[in-house]
């Protein structure tokens, strides 16, 4: 699943705690709460290049600590901004999208590398509809993407033409205010003027779920969100 119109029936508490001390910004932690989903190892047998350990990444959980949660002010709502001219590296290391999560600003450039010596194709869709198809042999030289038809609220999902198992998830905003958990499932948002917002939460695998905070002058809202993960609700 690659929208943020999709939510599924996950139990997700978000808790806001202010303080007095910094103004505009959102911090917290994703948990995952109940026993994690197995990673599977995956068949990579096909390419010699690619290192047979590996597993399915689709669900990192950490100590109860959900990685690759990107955690957004909900599009539309937080003003009009210009993309970044920055571009987001994507690397391909072990035959894996690294990272698997980002987010950036409509009309912000992808820079796609490849670190590995072996054959990749850089494939991305939005709702299963192509955007950019591109080979990128070993050494070559880092691909500018150009993801112009995809708008906020899409994800563009990366895919290898050569590797099937190779997942990336771009998630497109109308603004700078967004960031991904870490592999202890914290981030932070920083730079928020006064206001009230909803707070997304959205997962590839496991969905969206939202809150509303407050961020006032002179303060810092804390969230905490948790999510409750059940195999029966997937």
């Amino acid at each position: 699943m690659t929208s943020f119109g999709r939510a599924h029936a996950l139990a997700l508490v978000l808790l806001c705690v202010s303080s007095v001390a910094h103004a505009g910004s959102i911090k917290g932690t994703v948990l995952f709460e109940g026993e994690p989903p197995a990673q599977p190892k995956l068949q990579r047998d096909a390419d010699p290049k690619c290192s047979k350990d590996r597993v399915d990444e689709a669900i990192v959980v950490t100590k109860g600590k959900l990685r690759d949660v990107l955690v957004r002010i909900k599009n539309g709502s937080a003003g009009k901004h210009t993309a970044p001219a920055t571009t987001v590296l994507i690397d391909q290391k072990d035959c894996m999208y690294s990272p698997r999560v980002v987010g950036i600003v409509a009309g912000q450039k992808l820079q796609v590398r490849n670190g590995d010596q072996t054959f990749h194709n850089v494939w991305g869709q939005v709702q299963s509809k192509d955007v950019f198809n591109k080979p990128q042999a070993p050494k070559a030289a880092d691909l500018t993407l150009d993801p112009s038809a995809a708008k906020a609220d899409d994800v563009v999902e990366l895919k290898c033409g050569v590797h099937g198992w190779m997942h990336s998830y771009v998630a497109v905003q109308d603004h700078p205010y967004f960031a991904v958990t870490k592999a202890d499932g914290t981030f932070e948002i920083k730079d928020l003027p006064q206001g009230t917002y909803t707070l997304e939460a959205w997962h590839p695998e496991l969905g969206t779920k939202s809150m509303k905070v407050v961020i006032g002058k002179g303060k810092r809202a804390d969230v905490t969100a948790r999510f409750s993960y059940k195999a029966s609700e997937r």
